[in-house]
């Protein structure tokens, strides 16, 4: 009787033993899962100066944070300023809570209180979204989300949709709905 206790024990232990170490895995495996979460870079209080071929700049980006995913290597915006100089004798100042860079993409999309304005501007002219997309290489803006505000001065609209040609200063809107605001 005692060989089938000492072995009802020993079996037993396997088994905590074996769970044990199936647990243990599970928490590496997680552990190893999170750290791949880790960016790949992250600066603090960024200030990024891209320029075109003769030196001069092209685009100033300042963020708070950013960070580069190593999963995917897309580049995290955070707290974001961005002089778009890529039009020479034109100036577009924008501003977002977020923005997202694509690994090896022309396309920058922006979310959170985006706002674009070109400067200097006689009025005040801005346009105000949740979320604006720029295509650096054809100089296009537009909006992907709705509804998106304009401002032209004491004139204001709602508009679904805006497309911005940031090199001819053309805007195309979709579902324009506007007011004019009265001076006091």
């Amino acid at each position: 009787m005692n060989w089938r206790w000492i072995s009802f024990t020993a079996l037993l232990a396997a088994v905590v033993i074996g769970f044990g170490a199936l647990s243990g895995r599970d928490t590496d495996t997680a552990a190893a899962n999170v750290t791949s979460e880790q960016p790949s870079f992250s600066a603090k209080d960024a200030i990024v100066v891209q320029t075109l071929e003769d030196g001069s700049p092209q685009l100033r980006l300042v963020a708070n944070r950013i960070e580069q995913k190593s999963a995917d290597d897309s580049i995290v915006l955070h707290e974001v300023r961005v002089d778009y100089l890529q039009v020479p004798g034109k100036r577009w100042l924008l501003t977002a809570d977020q923005g997202v860079v694509p690994a090896d993409s022309r396309i920058v999309n922006f979310s959170g209180n985006v706002e674009l304005q070109p400067t200097p501007s006689p009025a005040p002219t801005f346009l105000h979204t949740d979320a604006l997309t720029i295509d650096t290489e054809r100089n296009i803006a537009y909006t992907t989300s709705s509804p998106t505000r304009m401002q032209f001065g004491r004139y204001s609209m709602r508009v679904k949709r805006v497309e911005a040609d940031l090199k001819t200063e053309k805007i195309r809107l979709e579902s324009a709905h506007g007011r004019s605001e009265r001076s006091s």
